[in-house]
């Protein structure tokens, strides 16, 4: 064990439970953080062939956006303000 796991555990042993129990749950978080992070840095991996090859099979099927009959009155309607749930007036 090095010195800072036993500095940690020797100053946890030393709080009230209820402290324990909140460094549990911060321990818990720092965890959680990490594996985000990590997952995090392997989607920044470059992922353009997948994108084109996505792309081109849209276009080869040619039906997307098939359904819109003015795109000038779509993108307005797709732009509009729409109400945030939970903060409705």
């Amino acid at each position: 064990m090095n010195t800072i796991t036993k500095q940690i555990l020797d100053d946890v042993k030393s709080l009230p439970d209820q402290m324990q129990k909140e460094t549990l749950d911060f321990v818990r978080f720092l965890k959680n953080k990490q594996k985000q992070s990590g997952a995090a840095a392997s989607d920044k991996e470059p992922n353009g062939k997948k994108v084109a090859e996505v792309m081109a099979e849209i276009a080869a099927r040619g039906t997307a956006f098939r359904d819109i009959n003015d795109p000038i009155a779509w993108q307005r309607e797709i732009r509009k303000d729409r109400p945030l749930l939970g903060r409705e007036e």
